[in-house]
């Protein structure tokens, strides 16, 4: 049993290192940004999803670098503060694209500067911490 189990370990480390497809750059990107949000005094879990909805309504939807983007609220366990922004761009030069197209966006959609500083004020009000990471799909492994 011990040699069947070295015998599939090389064929896994082999199959990962000799396809260079899995490696090329036919996946896509993602990036992967989770905030611990935590509610302040005077705050509201329906204000923090309205500030989240115009986000979206103002930036992300309207972004033509992103192919599609999914958020996930912590559902079970022992943090409950999560939530996963998991956004899917074609190429890496995507990613920094539609960070410019990002600024573009948020000046059009908050014309007014006060009210722009007035959104970012609320919105990082609920925000502890937050990490990012970008992540290549490995198309030979997908279901």
């Amino acid at each position: 049993m011990k040699l069947l189990s070295q015998i599939f370990a090389i064929i896994i480390v082999a199959f990962l290192l000799f396809n260079g497809s899995s490696f090329a750059q036919d996946g896509h990107y993602y990036t992967a940004t989770t905030w611990k949000i935590s509610i302040p005094e005077g705050g509201s879990n329906a204000e923090f999803n309205a500030l989240a909805k115009e986000w979206y309504d103002k930036v992300t939807s309207k972004n033509d670098k992103i192919i599609s983007e999914k958020v996930l609220r912590h559902g079970y366990g022992n943090d409950m503060r999560d939530w996963v922004y998991i956004t899917e761009y074609a190429n890496w030069a995507d990613i920094d694209a539609a960070a410019e197209v990002q600024n573009k966006l948020v000046d059009e959609g908050w014309t007014n500067k006060d009210e722009r500083k007035k959104f970012f004020d609320t919105f990082w009000k609920y925000v502890d911490t937050h990490s990012d990471e970008i992540l290549q799909e490995l198309p030979d492994l997908r279901k």
